[in-house]
């Protein structure tokens, strides 16, 4: 005779649960799930509404109670809104002052960690957002300072970002000769041959792009950096005719008579292109 897997009191010959006990096991279920739902709900209210959140932490006690949700899911409940608010924030890319700064005071009031809310990268979202609209404003922010920098920094350079890992490209020109002949093969004098009907073929050329090498893109309000441990590089925006954007990074072109596209991959194509592109401006 086994026993009852939701109460532990025997359930029949053959049997493992009472259908009442399952009944009632579900039940609760679907209140605790509803009641999750209902926690998210008030928390994606609040973080449109108000940068107090003391109200918040009523409603969700009270949610808590009356739904049986446990308290060990409250700090998941917290982390989805504001993640889900910071989605719905940057629809249009960046955030304005108002919506950051209760975004900021709700990880300040639920004293929630940077490397929670960055497990899906939405922090970083949101500072980069932040970085775009002091650009765009006119502003080079001073949110960041970069220890030990790769590079020396200009007199009054101002440091804005840092891409680790980053590659550096460059177009080049591979030219190999196709359509050769041997041809015969004819003894002319000792070491001297002339190949009958021989000739070479024709060149043709081929652009593809190759990696230089590996190492960190460096944003400032003045140049833009490359340090690795084969290329260092400083390019003033000043010289910088042309950018490219490309979906992992950009590209641009140098103001010389010979340049040719150079790439820089930073694995953000559309921040290191709005960021590099509007800082060349200021």
């Amino acid at each position: 005779m086994g026993n009852c897997k939701y109460c532990g009191k025997p359930a029949g010959f053959l049997r493992s649960k009472h259908d009442e006990c399952e009944k009632q096991y579900l039940q609760r279920q679907q209140a605790i799930e509803d009641g999750k739902r209902q926690m998210l709900d008030e928390v994606l209210g609040a973080l449109k509404s108000t940068d107090n959140f003391d109200d918040l932490e009523k409603t969700i006690s009270a949610i808590e109670q009356s739904s049986s949700v446990p308290p060990t899911e409250r700090k998941a409940i917290l982390i989805n809104g504001w993640e889900k608010s910071v989605d719905q924030s940057l629809e249009n890319g960046i955030t304005d002052l108002a919506e950051e700064k209760r975004l900021l005071a709700f990880i300040k009031r639920f004293a929630l960690a940077p490397e929670d809310l960055n497990k899906n990268g939405a922090l970083i979202k949101l500072t980069k957002a932040a970085v775009l609209r002091d650009v765009l404003n006119g502003i080079v922010p001073h949110m960041h300072t970069m220890e030990n920098p790769p590079v020396n920094f200009q007199k009054g350079e101002q440091f804005v970002w840092a891409f680790r890992n980053s590659k550096y490209l460059e177009e080049k020109v591979r030219r190999e000769y196709v359509g050769g002949s041997q041809g015969l093969s004819v003894r002319v004098m000792k070491g001297i041959y002339y190949r009958a009907g021989a000739f070479k073929g024709h060149a043709v050329e081929h652009e593809e792009r190759v990696v230089v090498d590996t190492g960190c893109v460096i944003v400032t309000d003045k140049n833009l950096y490359f340090a690795g441990p084969r290329k260092s590089v400083r390019i003033p925006y000043a010289k910088i005719v042309s950018f490219e954007r490309f979906s992992d990074g950009i590209g641009f072109t140098r103001d010389t008579a010979t340049a040719k596209p150079e790439i820089l991959v930073t694995g953000d194509g559309w921040f290191t292109y709005n960021l590099v592109v509007n800082l060349a401006k200021l």
